[in-house]
C-alpha cells in the first residue's frame, strides 16, 4: 500500500520485482487536506480559519535565494515585493500593512520561530502554510498580527523500505536586461546648449556658452565633442595628443604626486549600465537520502546554491546539510530532531537592511544613469576614467565602484533546528516537548578603495571588518487530546512556550591606509596606527513567555466550533503592561453534511466559516523604549577641578522612556466559503475580512525644551485599518484523452487606511536618507493609506505667457514649466496647495498558475500582477533636469521636452533654471503608475516512462527547461516596477532599484 498527502492510496503487488514505478493519482477531494500549523496538524475540512497552502514543487521553480520570493502570486492575500539581488531581503506582507513598521510576518520552521528564511534550501521543503486571520494564527498570539508562514521540511516515511536517493539540480543564467535610455554624447552636448539657451531666453539676455561644461564642448554656437576630455587637467582637447610623451607624465597614485591622466572621449558613448552588469550564472544542487522502517523515518540532504547577481562582484552562496530523523524509543515514546547546518556568503551586496533599503539609496545603480556617456571606463593607460575630467559634475565611475567591492565578503555560518520528545500516555493524548533555536556566527570584511578618477574622491584606502555571534532559543511544551465520541469530536491543545529572539556580541574595527592593499595581507594590524578605531557591543535579545490553549469541537462532522486563548509576556514592555491576552473564536458549517444537500451531486463539499480574534505585535518598538537613558561623550565632559589634565564626564538624556507602553493589537473578523464542486474539478475559496489595529506605537514629537538629543518615546495612540477580499479558484481535469490541466487563479483586493494618530498630531512626513527635492515625499495622515505621496498636483505645463498671467500666482512660472493645481482656490500657489498624489500600496494583487500534462510531458506557467499602486520615480530628478547636476548624464526623455513647437507633452522645458516651478518641489510629475503584469515562469518538463526507468534501475527521472521573468507589461519608466523598501513609511520610492530580469534554467532530477 502506497499513500501520500493529496493523492489516492494505491495497492501494488511487488512480487519478485526489485524496482517498482508507481504513479499516484491526485485525490482532488483530499488535496491539501492536511494543514500544518506548527503546534499541530489539522484536516482542512475541519479548519475554521483562513489558511492557504503552497505546493512544495512551486517553491523550487524560480531559483531565488529566499523562499518567500516563491510566494509571489501563489497565495491570495499575500503581497511580496521581491528584489532581483540574490540573497537580499524581500518585503512580504500578509493582508496589508498593520503598523508604521515591523509588519513582517512570523516565520515558523519545523516549529521554531525565525526571522529570516534565506538559510533554507527549497528542495528540503515539504509544505508551506500561510495563516492569515486570527482564527488560524492567534495560537501564536503576540507575534501573529502580521500573519504566520509555517514551513515544514521533509521527514521521510514510516514504512519498511530501502534507501531512497534523490538528486535535484538546476543550472542557468540571468540576463541583465535593458536599461532606460540616456542621451548619446553628441545629444548631451546639444541639449546642454539648449538648456543654456532656454535660460538666457527666459531672462531676455544674450546667449554665451563660454565656460559651459568647463569648456568640454567649446564655446561656439554649436557644441563640438572633444577628442580628449582630460589631458593632465586640460579639458575639451580637440587636437592630437602625443601619447608616448604623455605616458611619462601619467600618474594615478596619489602617494607619488599629483594625478595626471589622459582620457580620450568616447564619442560613441559608454553604456554604463552594461558596464556594471553581466550574464550571471546560477547553480543549485541537492542530494537527498530518505527512508524508514515501521518505527523510524529519516531524511538527510546536502545542498549547494551558487547564484551570481547581474551586478559585477555581487553573489550569493549557500551550502547546507540537513538531517531530520524520528525514532521510536518505545511504542508510545518518540524522539526526533530537525537540524540544519548552513554556510552563507553574500558578496558585493548593495543596499542597507540586507539589500532591502536599496530602492531608496543613491547607489551604484543610480550612478550608472548619472555618469556622462562621453566618459570611457578607462583612461588611455589603463586607469579608471571619471569626473576628474571637469565639466561632468560629481558622479563616480560605477565600474570602479564595483571593482572596489570585489573582495568584500559577508560570511555567515549557522546551526538551526530542534530536538523533540513525544509521549502518548493513552492513545488519544500526546505530550510533546521541543527545544530549538539558531546559533549564528558571522564575519564581514569591506574595503573602500582610494580613488583618483572622480571630482570628489575618497582620500584614503579603508578597511572595515567585524564579527559576532547570536544565539536564539525556544522551549515549547504541548499536550494534545484528540478523541471522537459518537458524533462528537474533540481536539484540545494546551501549551507553554519560552523563547529568546537572540543574544550575542558584535566587534568591529576600521583602519586606513595599510602598507599594502593586497586583500590577502590587509588587516586592522597592517593599517596606519593613527586611523584605527575599534568598537563592540552586546545585546540580550527579547524574552517571551507564553501560555496558550485551543479547543476544537465538531458535531456530526458538520458543525465546527474553535476557541483559542494565548497570553504572552515580553521584555520589550515595562512591568505594568508586560503581558497581553489574545483570544479568538470561530465557527464553520459544512453544509454538504446536511440531509438536504445529499441530492445536490454537483456540490462535492461546501463549508461556510467565520471568525473573530485578536493578535499582538511588538516588532515596532525598541526594547529600550521603556527606559529613560543617559549618555556621555568627551564633548560633554568638564575639567571641574581645573587640572588641565583630567575631565569629569557629563551626561545628557539620550532617550525618554515610556514604561507603560503596551502591545499593538490587531482585531480581525473574517467570513469565508470553502467549496469543492463537480466531483473535485472546481475549488473555490472566498474570504472577506477586516483587520483593525489599535494601540499602534507611534513616536510623538517632543518639544525642544525637553532635550534635542533625546529619542522620543513610542506611545500607544494610533489606529490603522486593513480590509479586503481574497479569492482563489482552481479547476482541474482532462481536456481530451491524456491531456490534463490544472488552472489556479487567485486575487486580493486591499484597502489600507490610517484611522488615528496622536492627539494634536495631524500627520507626520517621512523622507529618504538623502533628500534632494524640497519637502519630504511621504505623508502619513488619518484617512489616507500608509506612506502616501504628498506634494503639488501638476495639471500640465504652462503653454504661454498669457496663461502664466491668467493663472493663480506661482513663483517661477513660465512657459514650459510645471503648473500646479490651486487646491484651496485662494489664487496663490503655496505650501497650502499640496495634496495627496499617490499611494505605493497596491489595491489588487493576483496570480494565474496553469499546468498542462500529456503523458510524460508537463508545461507549467504562472503570472503575477500588481494593480493600483504608484511609484515615486525619484531618479528622474537626477536625470531629467539640467540644474540638478549640470554636466551629468541626461535621460532620453528630454527629447520630448516642451518647446514652443512641441506643446503636447508632459516633459517640462529643458533649461538651466532651478526654482519652485522646475525641479525644487515634490510634485505628481514624479509619480508613475506602478501596476504591472509579469510572466514569472514557463517550464517544459519531461518525465521518463516507467518501462525505461526499470531498465535504468531508477525510480524517477525528470528533465526540464524554463524561462523566468519572461516579460513585464507596465507603464513604469524605471528599471523595474517591483519597488519595495526597508521602511513601510517610505515604501515605493525609487532612487535606483535592483531589477528582476529574465533568466533561463535547465533542471535535472532523478531518484533511485
Amino acid at each position: 500500500m502506497v499513500s501520500a498527502i493529496g493523492y489516492r492510496s494505491q495497492e501494488v503487488a511487488v512480487g519478485n520485482q526489485s524496482a517498482v514505478t508507481i504513479t499516484l493519482a491526485e485525490d482532488v477531494t483530499a488535496l491539501n487536506e492536511v494543514v500544518v500549523t506548527g503546534y499541530t496538524t489539522d484536516s482542512r475540512r475541519e479548519t475554521t480559519g483562513s489558511v492557504s497552502t503552497v505546493k512544495s514543487q512551486d517553491l523550487r521553480v524560480i531559483p531565488s535565494a529566499n523562499v518567500e520570493t516563491q510566494l509571489q502570486g501563489r497565495v491570495a492575500g499575500v503581497t511580496v515585493i521581491a528584489s532581483g539581488q540574490p540573497g537580499a531581503n524581500n518585503t512580504v506582507r500578509v493582508r496589508g500593512f498593520g503598523a508604521f513598521g515591523g509588519n513582517q510576518p512570523l516565520y515558523v520552521v519545523d516549529g521554531v520561530p525565525i526571522g529570516n528564511t534565506n538559510f533554507l534550501n527549497p528542495d528540503d521543503i515539504e509544505s508551506t502554510t500561510i495563516l492569515k486571520d486570527a482564527a488560524a494564527a492567534s495560537i501564536y498570539g503576540a507575534r501573529a498580527a502580521n500573519g504566520v508562514i509555517v514551513i515544514t521540511t521533509r521527514k521521510g516515511q514510516r514504512r519498511a523500505q530501502k534507501l531512497n536517493i534523490t538528486y535535484d539540480g538546476l543550472y542557468g543564467f540571468t540576463t541583465p536586461g535593458t536599461a532606460p535610455e540616456i542621451l548619446s554624447p553628441q545629444e548631451q552636448a546639444d541639449w546642454t546648449w539648449a538648456a543654456i539657451r532656454n535660460r538666457q531666453t527666459a531672462l531676455g539676455q544674450p546667449v554665451s556658452y563660454t565656460g559651459i561644461a568647463s569648456g568640454q564642448y567649446g564655446s561656439g554656437a554649436t557644441p563640438v565633442l572633444p577628442d580628449y576630455i582630460n589631458v593632465g587637467g586640460r579639458t575639451g582637447v580637440t587636437s592630437t595628443v602625443n601619447l608616448e610623451a604623455e605616458r611619462a607624465n601619467y600618474n594615478i597614485d596619489p602617494n607619488r604626486g599629483p594625478i595626471y591622466q589622459v582620457v580620450r572621449a568616447n564619442k560613441a558613448g559608454t553604456n554604463w549600465y552594461g558596464a556594471i552588469t553581466r550574464n550571471a550564472p546560477i547553480m543549485r544542487q541537492t542530494l537527498g537520502f530518505s527512508g524508514g522502517t515501521e518505527s523510524s523515518r529519516y531524511y538527510v540532504s546536502l545542498g549547494q546554491q551558487n547564484q551570481a547577481g547581474i551586478l559585477l562582484y555581487n553573489s550569493f552562496q549557500r551550502y547546507d546539510l540537513r538531517a531530520n530523523t524520528e525514532f521510536d524509543i518505545l511504542k508510545n515514546l518518540r524522539f526526533g530532531e530537525n537540524l540544519q547546518l548552513t554556510y552563507l556568503n553574500t558578496s558585493g551586496q548593495v543596499g542597507g537592511s540586507g539589500g532591502q533599503a536599496l530602492p531608496q539609496e543613491e547607489s551604484v545603480i543610480l550612478s550608472a544613469f548619472r555618469m556622462a556617456p562621453v566618459i570611457p571606463v578607462y583612461d588611455e593607460f589603463g586607469g579608471f576614467a571619471g569626473t576628474a575630467a571637469r565639466g561632468f559634475n560629481n558622479p563616480r565611475n560605477p565600474v570602479a565602484e564595483r571593482e572596489g567591492v570585489r573582495n568584500n565578503r559577508n560570511f555567515n555560518t549557522n546551526a538551526f533546528g530542534n530536538i523533540y520528545l513525544e509521549f502518548d500516555p493513552i492513545p488519544a493524548l500526546t505530550l510533546r516537548s521541543s527545544l530549538g533555536g539558531q546559533y549564528v556566527n558571522y564575519f564581514n570584511r569591506n574595503f573602500t578603495r582610494r580613488q583618483y578618477e572622480n571630482s570628489e574622491n575618497n582620500g584614503a584606502f579603508a578597511l572595515n571588518e567585524g564579527s559576532g555571534f547570536s544565539l536564539a532559543w525556544v522551549f515549547t511544551n504541548t499536550a494534545q487530546y484528540k478523541e471522537r465520541f459518537g458524533i462528537h469530536s474533540v481536539d484540545v491543545l494546551i501549551g507553554q512556550e519560552a523563547l529568546n529572539t537572540g543574544f550575542g556580541r558584535n566587534l568591529s574595527g576600521t583602519g586606513l591606509n595599510p602598507f599594502t592593499t593586497d586583500p590577502n595581507y590587509v588587516s586592522i594590524n597592517t593599517t596606519a596606527a593613527s586611523g584605527r578605531t575599534l568598537s563592540g557591543d552586546q545585546f540580550a535579545g527579547v524574552n517571551f513567555y507564553s501560555l496558550f490553549g485551543r479547543v476544537n469541537y465538531i458535531l456530526a462532522d458538520k458543525y465546527i466550533l474553535t476557541g483559542v486563548l494565548r497570553r504572552d509576556g515580553s521584555s520589550r514592555f515595562g512591568a505594568a503592561n508586560r503581558y497581553g491576552t489574545f483570544p479568538a473564536l470561530s465557527a464553520a458549517w459544512r453544509i454538504t453534511g446536511e440531509e438536504f444537500m445529499r441530492d445536490v451531486s454537483w456540490v462535492t463539499d461546501l463549508k461556510i466559516r467565520g471568525g473573530w480574534g485578536q493578535m499582538g505585535n511588538s516588532n515596532n518598538v525598541d526594547p529600550n523604549n521603556q527606559y529613560s537613558l543617559y549618555q556621555s561623550n568627551i564633548a560633554n565632559s568638564y575639567d571641574i577641578g581645573l587640572t588641565n589634565s583630567a575631565v569629569v564626564p557629563g551626561f545628557f538624556r539620550s532617550r525618554i522612556g515610556n514604561p507603560v507602553a503596551r502591545w499593538e493589537t490587531s482585531e480581525t473578523t473574517n467570513i469565508g466559503i470553502d467549496g469543492t464542486f463537480l466531483n473535485g474539478k472546481l475549488d473555490i475559496i472566498f474570504d472577506i475580512w477586516r483587520k483593525d489595529t489599535k494601540d499602534l506605537l507611534f513616536q510623538v514629537p517632543i518639544p525642544g525644551v525637553v532635550g534635542q538629543r533625546a529619542t522620543a518615546p513610542s506611545v500607544n495612540v494610533a489606529r490603522m485599518r486593513n480590509q479586503g477580499i481574497d479569492l482563489a479558484v482552481t479547476t482541474r481535469g482532462k481536456i481530451a484523452g491524456d491531456v490534463g490541466y490544472e488552472v489556479n487563479v487567485n486575487g486580493s483586493l486591499l484597502d489600507n487606511k490610517i484611522l488615528q494618530l496622536a492627539p494634536g498630531i495631524p500627520y507626520f512626513d517621512v523622507g529618504l536618507p538623502t533628500n534632494r527635492i524640497g519637502g519630504l515625499p511621504t505623508r502619513n495622515q488619518p484617512g489616507q493609506p500608509l506612506a502616501s505621496f504628498f506634494g503639488y498636483q501638476v495639471i500640465g505645463l504652462f503653454q504661454s505667457a498669457e496663461e502664466v498671467r491668467s493663472a493663480p500666482t506661482q513663483t517661477g512660472a513660465a512657459p514650459g514649466r510645471f503648473r500646479y493645481a490651486d487646491i484651496n482656490n485662494d489664487g496663490r500657489i503655496d505650501e497650502n496647495d499640496r495634496t495627496f498624489i499617490g499611494s505605493p500600496i497596491p489595491k489588487f494583487t493576483g496570480g494565474l498558475n496553469m499546468r498542462f500534462d500529456y503523458k510524460g510531458f508537463d508545461l507549467v506557467t504562472y503570472f503575477y500582477s500588481s494593480v493600483g499602486n504608484q511609484i515615486f520615480n525619484y531618479s528622474k530628478w537626477f536625470t531629467d533636469f539640467y540644474p540638478s547636476y549640470p554636466g551629468a548624464a541626461i535621460s532620453a526623455r528630454v527629447r520630448d521636452s516642451w518647446t514652443p513647437q512641441n506643446t503636447g507633452t508632459n516633459q517640462p522645458i529643458f533649461e538651466d533654471v532651478s526654482n519652485f516651478s522646475t525641479n525644487t518641489q515634490i510634485n505628481s510629475w514624479y509619480v508613475e503608475d506602478g501596476s504591472f503584469l509579469r510572466m514569472q515562469n514557463i517550464t517544459l518538463g519531461y518525465t521518463l516512462p516507467a518501462t525505461l526507468l526499470q531498465r535504468l534501475k531508477l525510480s524517477r527521472v525528470r528533465m526540464s527547461v524554463s524561462a523566468n521573468n519572461v516579460f513585464t507589461l507596465t507603464k513604469y519608466s524605471g528599471l523595474d516596477p517591483g519597488v519595495g523598501g526597508a521602511a513601510d513609511q517610505n515604501l515605493g520610492i525609487d532612487v535606483g532599484n535592483y531589477p528582476i530580469t529574465r533568466s533561463y534554467n535547465a533542471g535535472l532530477s532523478f531518484a533511485f
